[in-house]
């Protein structure tokens, strides 16, 4: 396929140049095809007819009448020969239908006064052509044919003699009519080869544009590779520069690939470590219970008390081990909620918090259940700590548009005025006051595609825990 710029700029002209030719030469061809000539001769005579009828007419008063006789023949012949001297191959005369033909005629292309006589086989076509303008005082024109030679002759009336007229007499040699069908037809084959030119650069235009768009729409697709071949020669060199960029695109994908999966082993690791930093600092708040509690507790209270610490650094393993390399798996949130529930309630319990599960039946949701459990237990043991003795906490679950929402409300007067900047936003591996240091709850569940908000409502304290809900 050649260039747009170049097939436009050769054979748009080339067409344009052939029409016009045709055109032109069918124009040519009408003006001197046989009708045509004919048809032009005829007016033309006509007209020269009533123009040499008004300067001999200017010769005598419009007052006289009209005369038998022609008086000063010279004088008229003269005004004939000066009104058709600019009609070429044009001779004329006068013809008296009474008297016959006057003896002479004036040739235009000269100027001058010769006498000639009308030959015998003018002679007729002269006369009936005078008879008729006289009878019908107005000009005629009649047409005699004789091969591809027609003689032409007009005649109109000398109103200023009686029986007298004027005639005007030119022989046209006429174009053959099949030389003219032949030479159109040329000229029409002409102009339907320019009209080709012009069909034919239409549709390689066409060709063009599609195979552009072609191109364009492959290459904003990236699922799809390059293609460096075209039929188009001014974008081969655009074709080779973005298979060089899509190549170059694609390695710093995999480059960017390579680098996001350190980031998130990064992450896990640093998550691990948080994890590992907030469940140790819980083991060390039990351990320093009790050694506070130890001369006054009895052998029953230690072995409880060991028996905590023994679950909660078996937990503390299984989480460290596991997370990021266990798989999510289906959770049912009322079966899930109860067991925690239960199992806080009956292990250091020491403010006697009655904790109450409610879930939607048949509720579920995927994800690590080791990292759940600890996203849960924190907030539950957190709770627990800051909440009044006696009192109650609730875990609720719920289906809210996409996500599976557990709320876990107490009876805490709830974070303070002053700490609300720091919710979500400090790590403190012993915090000493409602809502701070849950930071890693909430990357905890910002890794699993959830997230965590705080509301108080009257006289109650809510955190709502947001988990992605998959349906199976």
């Amino acid at each position: 396929m050649q260039s747009l710029s170049f097939h436009t700029k050769h054979n748009r002209w080339l067409a344009i140049v052939l029409i016009a030719v045709a055109v032109g030469g069918l124009l040519v061809a009408f003006w001197f095809s046989a009708s045509e000539t004919l048809d032009r001769n005829q007016t033309s005579m006509s007209r020269a007819c009533k123009n040499a009828q008004l300067a001999i007419n200017s010769l005598f008063p419009a007052s006289e009448s009209p005369q038998q006789q022609v008086a000063n023949p010279e004088l008229m012949h003269q005004a004939l020969s000066d009104s058709i001297k600019g009609t070429n191959g044009v001779n004329g005369g006068f013809w008296h239908t009474a008297q016959g033909f006057m003896g002479f005629s004036s040739p235009s292309e000269s100027g001058s006064n010769a006498d000639i006589n009308v030959n015998n086989n003018g002679a007729p076509m002269v006369r009936s052509a005078v008879q008729r303008s006289l009878e019908q005082q107005q000009e005629v024109v009649s047409v005699q044919s004789n091969d591809q030679i027609v003689t032409v002759v007009a005649a109109c009336p000398e109103t200023n003699h009686y029986n007298l007229g004027i005639w005007l007499k030119r022989s046209v040699q006429l174009v053959p009519a099949n030389f003219t069908v032949i030479v159109s037809g040329l000229f029409v084959l002409l102009a339907i080869i320019g009209g080709l030119l012009i069909v034919r650069e239409s549709v390689f235009n066409r060709n063009w544009h599609s195979e552009r768009d072609r191109i364009v729409s492959q290459a904003e697709d990236t699922s799809q590779a390059v293609s460096v071949t075209t039929e188009i020669p001014e974008i081969q060199p655009l074709l080779m520069l973005l298979y060089q960029a899509r190549q170059q695109i694609e390695a710093k994908d995999r480059e960017l690939s390579q680098q996001m999966n350190k980031v998130i082993m990064a992450n896990q690791k640093t998550l691990i470590g948080r994890i590992a930093r907030s469940m140790t600092a819980l083991a060390l708040t039990e351990l320093e219970g009790i050694k506070r509690k130890l001369p006054k507790a009895n052998a029953e209270d230690i072995k409880d008390k060991v028996s905590q610490l023994t679950d909660l650094f078996s937990s503390f393993e299984r989480v460290t081990a596991d997370v990021g390399n266990s798989k999510p798996i289906l959770i049912d949130t009322e079966d899930f909620l109860q067991d925690l529930s239960d199992y806080h309630e009956t292990h250091g319990n020491v403010k006697d918090i009655t904790l109450t599960a409610i879930a939607d039946k048949g509720l579920k949701f995927h994800a690590e259940p080791l990292l759940m459990r600890f996203v849960i237990d924190y907030l539950i043991r957190h709770i627990m700590t800051f909440a009044p003795d006696n009192s109650e906490i609730m875990l609720q679950a719920t289906a809210e548009d996409n996500f599976v929402k557990i709320a876990i409300s107490d009876e805490s007067s709830g974070i303070e005025e002053k700490n609300k900047h720091l919710l979500f936003h400090a790590d403190e591996l012993a915090p000493t006051q409602y809502g701070i240091g849950l930071k890693v709850v909430r990357d905890t569940l910002n890794s699993l595609g959830g997230d965590i908000s705080y509301e108080k409502v009257d006289k109650t304290s809510r955190f709502n825990v947001l988990i992605p809900m998959t349906k199976a």
